[in-house]
């Protein structure tokens, strides 16, 4: 036993450090160079999310001239959390926010490791689930340029870990500063924390999904935060303009939307290009999608035998999961790097699953 949970802990020594500095690299090669790295024409496209970081630094600017504008978009939320850091970092002349965010997003992702970790040891997953969290490769995206999406992933592993822990608590005292890195955040929160409170959570989650779902179609109407050239001619505009008429278009296809999710992952494994280029941001993908295929049998169990996990240990990965999509499917458009950001989740999940040998249908 002894041996064990030193080997546990041999990984985290070793594996982080290794994997930071895989994360330096990719830095080194395609961030650095920013202003010069060509992410369509070059041979490896796609490296990097400068579309998004891009629009972040405008934000910035905005809060510099006009002061914080709260909005649904939301973009000035992450703008304003980077403010504070560029304040905070006073070896640099000017603010390098290539560098900042570079910096910040390692620290988060430590933090990212240590909930995962902490997680992986309540369920006695030993070596192998922490050596699971080195194979989402697509963390190396995720640590580069001002995103939002290494916060979020923090933040749902942190609400597992405080289930488990018993400081619910937390979380609804930082749900003000959730807000700032996403307001769907804002909807995952508190229904997470209520499912984990009541003790008969299946009707609740009808119920839930029901309101989330209702309220979605309304705001699409009213408060619409997708332009339609950003929605396309595709499924998505068809259910927007579903919505227009009877509100209830993502009550009524929300399944054929989790479809397009998963879906829109598993294209990730065409990530060469028609030009014979590689898609950066679809190879990173891979290997955790990988892990998932691998762990699909324990993995579907979560919604054929659900009435188990709900039951079991397992209630804050099952419930965790269940809020995210709620509340991501409240979003317009199916995006993967969506899907990428509960991954961590499904395969704790999935791990834990196989360990205890559950049985796909009852």
């Amino acid at each position: 036993m002894k041996l064990m949970v030193k080997r546990s802990r041999l990984v985290g020594i070793i594996g982080f450090p290794l994997f930071l500095a895989l994360c330096v690299g990719y830095f080194l090669v395609f961030s650095q160079n920013l202003e010069s790295y060509d992410g369509v024409t070059s041979f490896f496209q796609l490296a990097l999310n400068a579309h998004d970081h891009f629009i972040y630094i405008d934000a910035l600017r905005s809060i510099h001239d006009s002061g914080f504008q709260f909005g649904l978009n939301n973009d000035f939320g992450i703008a304003a959390i980077y403010t504070v850091l560029g304040d905070l970092m006073p070896f640099l002349v000017a603010p390098d926010y290539v560098l900042i965010s570079f910096i910040f997003n390692c620290l988060v992702l430590f933090w990212c490791y240590l909930f995962y970790a902490s997680v992986s040891d309540r369920y006695g997953l030993g070596v192998l689930g922490k050596l699971s969290f080195f194979a989402n490769t697509y963390f190396l995206y995720f640590a580069q340029l001002i995103n939002k999406d290494m916060l979020t992933v923090c933040v749902l592993l942190l609400a597992v870990y405080s289930a488990l822990n018993k400081r619910l608590l937390l979380l609804v005292l930082l749900l003000p500063l959730m807000g700032l890195i996403r307001l769907q955040l804002l909807v995952f929160i508190p229904i997470f924390v209520f499912l984990m409170l009541v003790r008969r959570p299946f009707a609740w989650m009808i119920l839930a999904y029901l309101g989330t779902s209702l309220l979605a179609g309304i705001l699409t109407v009213i408060a619409p935060v997708i332009g339609e050239e950003s929605l396309g001619e595709g499924f998505s505009a068809f259910v927007v303009n579903f919505n227009q008429n009877y509100y209830v278009g993502y009550v009524l296809f929300n399944p054929i939307r989790l479809v397009q999710f998963v879906m829109d992952a598993y294209s990730s494994f065409s990530f060469v290009t028609d030009s014979g280029d590689i898609d950066v941001a679809k190879i990173l993908r891979v290997p955790q999608l990988l892990v998932l295929l691998l762990l699909i049998k324990p993995l579907l169990s979560m919604g054929f035998n659900y009435s188990y996990w709900l039951r079991s240990p397992a209630k804050p990965l099952v419930i965790a999961v269940f809020a995210f999509l709620l509340a991501w499917l409240m979003n317009p458009t199916v995006n993967v790097r969506y899907v990428m950001l509960i991954t961590p989740v499904l395969v704790l999940f999935a791990l834990y699953a196989r360990k205890n040998n559950p049985r796909i249908t009852q």
